[in-house]
């Protein structure tokens, strides 16, 4: 049966024999990225560092003659990265995620392991890069997730057999608790939005777009970038049960400006909500006296554009900033949509108005909620003393 052809980047066995001069010679049949096979030679003093020499020679020529832009075990981490991002660009990745990925390969990635090459990126390098990193206060989430998809693009391009990725440990994180407000404490809010809105300071009239962005958020459970992406073509309320469509989000990207993406985070942030009775009397009020705009939208700015979602968060902290509710995001107000609804409805109706594609990330991130036990009385009661 005929020996079965080498694969690129592999070489034969390696024979020893001597050369002039009392020195010897270490050969081996090399076969390059084309398939083009040749004898490569190394020389030394004696046969171990012939074939030390020889080895050496053949690891480096593993990659030579690829084409220029093709990943080959030579190909270095931050070309690997350019070649993901560029990846990630023509699969319309949207603005916001393609931007934190680049900020964990240019801040993470790249000062860190940029000048490795790939074939020495084994899973021990990976597992003390990402626990490096995540003792030095970065997110290690975010960088094993950026590296566990850099690495599959060399895995699917022949590079490297598996993902050193996969099997780097987990770091295990103490569970945080998950902060929401209770009725009393959203009064409290509310009474320091109209406190802040009454005070004098320098600059346009202040405006009730803050306190109603905060209402329909508590109306809807909408993300800030969902609240300040809404428009009236996809509000109905005059329907006997008003609605309102969530269809995109408020993006802002360098070199382009702020912009209305017509397409939510995922697919199940495209979603249909009914609003209530208090939020309909938001909407409406708004629609009268807001003056007209281009867009359609609910929350313009003065001249009629978008509003960056770091407008509307500075907007906030000038509310909360040196009180007791300083800890409060506007993420806060969807938790507590969350707590709410899953209290007196249930985990499903909570994810479906958060517009979450998994169960698991209401319950995990946006519940506050023990774990209840089943009802064991009956078995536990047969510890009661005896009389």
């Amino acid at each position: 049966m005929p020996r079965p052809p080498m694969p690129p980047g592999a070489w034969g066995q390696i024979t020893v024999t001597r050369a002039g001069s009392g020195t010897l010679e270490a050969s081996a049949r090399y076969v390059y990225f084309s398939g083009r096979v040749a004898r490569i030679r190394a020389r030394g003093p004696s046969i171990q560092s012939a074939r030390t020499a020889l080895v050496r020679k053949l690891q480096a020529l593993n990659g030579a003659e690829a084409a220029e832009g093709d990943l080959t075990p030579v190909t270095t981490v931050a070309e690997l990265a350019v070649f993901w991002l560029q990846e990630k660009e023509a699969q319309r990745v949207s603005p916001n995620s393609l931007k934190a990925y680049r900020g964990t390969v240019m801040n993470q990635v790249v000062p860190v392991i940029g000048e490795r090459r790939l074939r020495d990126c084994r899973t021990s390098v990976l597992d003390r890069v990402i626990k490096d990193r995540a003792a030095s206060g970065f997110s290690p989430t975010m960088l094993r997730k950026v590296l566990h998809a850099m690495f599959d693009v060399a895995v699917r391009h022949d590079v490297m057999a598996s993902n050193p990725v996969r099997a780097v440990a987990r770091i295990s994180r103490p569970r945080r608790e998950i902060e929401y407000l209770d009725m009393a404490q959203i009064q409290d809010v509310r009474r320091l939005i109209d406190a802040s809105s009454g005070r004098a300071r320098p600059g346009p009239r202040p405006t009730n777009d803050l306190k109603d962005a905060v209402d329909l958020i508590l109306g809807t459970g909408c993300r800030i970038g969902e609240t300040g992406a809404l428009i009236y073509a996809e509000i109905d309320l005059g329907a006997a049960n008003p609605t309102l469509t969530v269809s995109g989000t408020i993006i802002t990207e360098t070199g382009v400006g702020t912009f209305r993406q017509p397409w939510t985070k995922s697919s199940a942030g495209y979603r249909t909500l009914y609003v209530p009775p208090f939020a309909v009397e938001i909407l409406l009020r708004r629609q009268v006296d807001n003056h007209a705009n281009p867009h359609g939208a609910v929350f313009p700015t003065r001249r009629g554009t978008w509003r960056q979602v770091s407008n509307w968060e500075r907007m906030w902290n000038r509310v909360v900033d040196h009180t007791d509710y300083d800890w409060v995001t506007f993420h806060t107000f969807r938790r507590s949509v969350a707590t709410l609804i899953d209290r007196e409805v249930g985990l499903e109706a909570a994810q479906a108005q958060l517009g979450h594609e998994d169960s698991d990330i209401t319950r995990d991130y946006y519940v506050h909620k023990a774990s209840v036990a089943p009802d064991l009385t009956a078995q536990l009661e047969k510890f009661r003393p005896a009389n």
